[in-house]
């Protein structure tokens, strides 16, 4: 495992005109992180089937090429 003191080793290599890109990495990292645990159940409720109302029944019975299976 990395220690924190291991990336501010490097980050202090770092020269200071790249900290402004490094910070924005930072960032998108941290918002990346935070969307992924939260839009997994927005996604989720997103999805919408089309189907006939006895399909779940009855899913067997409908080919992938009939109408009412699209």
């Amino acid at each position: 495992m990395i220690s924190r003191e291991k990336i501010i080793e490097e980050i202090e290599k770092i020269p200071d005109e790249l900290l402004g890109e490094l910070y924005k990495v930072i960032k998108d990292f941290e918002e990346q992180k935070e969307d992924s645990d939260q839009n997994v159940m927005a996604r989720l409720r997103q999805i919408r089937i089309s189907a006939p109302p006895d399909f779940s029944v009855k899913a067997n019975l409908y080919s992938s090429e009939d109408e009412n299976a699209k």
